[in-house]
């Protein structure tokens, strides 16, 4: 019988490598509004909550902005409570002037998309609920690219409500990733780590998730097939963790990988293996 990875996994944080943490801070904090947990001057905890991490960026010596036309980040999906948590996100940031790369209906989502001032792409998204999600007759999610229903969206906004950063309640909803190779991040995250797929565009990208997601991890070659890493010390996704149910479940994968001669690593209560773009995935537990 394949592995089944936990199917009540959840994103937790992830860790970007920057070039200026003042620049970035003062993007992801100042606009934004997530709030520092802990300061250095060269890493920095960001959150929503106050409690648990969202976003660490960290700093090193030489860092330089990715180069184009490589692996890694495509963006980092930050998942709202609601359609008026999206309405007071998006409006306070159109407030400030940041712009806009697009919006889309996806059917299942209403999601809108930016960039930080070091490339890194954003998405911030508000799920349907999942009784509304669209299915074809044999049961597969549909998903689409469609206009969004932005005047819907902006009049659910409260007008009295008064900005206060990301609403409480915001996480991590999934990560979309540039790799060099579909077949290879098939075997991977489906075989490996025992995600399901969700869909496929083509041969261009794939969507997978557990416990029925529309997805959690994506993969695509919007780079270019074959595209190469990137440096080291470039700019980019250096880690994101993804909680599990338990320890058990922690410590069930790490047998999986070990059975599967994947080299991994086991520290206190999580498992941790290297991707593809030599991004670290953390599957952890908080109990």
């Amino acid at each position: 019988m394949n592995f089944q990875l936990d199917s009540q996994l959840s994103l937790g944080h992830l860790t970007l490598q920057v070039q200026s943490i003042e620049t970035q801070l003062a993007f992801y904090q100042q606009m934004f509004g997530l709030h520092i947990l802990t300061k250095t001057d060269t890493h920095v905890t960001l959150s929503a909550d106050r409690v648990h991490p969202l976003l660490i960026l960290q700093t090193g010596e030489n860092v330089i902005i990715k180069p184009a036309r490589t692996t890694g980040l495509y963006h980092f999906a930050l998942l709202v409570p609601g359609r008026e948590d999206l309405a007071y996100v998006i409006n306070h940031l159109i407030q400030l002037g940041i712009r806009f790369d697009g919006a889309s209906d996806h059917l299942f989502s209403e999601a809108f998309y930016l960039t930080d001032p070091e490339g890194n792409g954003i998405e911030i998204y508000r799920d349907l609920p999942r009784n509304e999600w669209p299915r074809s007759a044999n049961g597969e999610l549909l998903a689409a690219t469609n206009p969004i229903d932005f005047q819907g969206i902006i009049a659910t906004l409260d007008p009295t409500r008064e900005w206060n950063g990301f609403p409480e309640g915001t996480v991590l909803g999934h990560m979309h990733l540039h790799v060099s190779d579909l077949a290879q991040a098939d075997q991977f995250y489906l075989h490996t780590l025992g995600f399901e797929e969700i869909t496929r565009l083509q041969d261009s990208a794939l969507f997978m998730s557990v416990g029925g997601y529309h997805h959690h991890i994506a993969t695509n070659l919007w780079q270019g097939k074959g595209a190469p890493l990137p440096p080291a010390n470039a700019t980019g996704l250096l880690e994101y963790s993804l909680i599990l149910s338990s320890l058990k479940e922690v410590l069930a994968l790490a047998e999986h990988l070990r059975e599967q001669k994947i080299e991994h690593t086991v520290e206190e209560n999580s498992c941790i293996v290297v991707d593809s773009n030599n991004v670290r995935m953390v599957f952890t537990s908080y109990s």
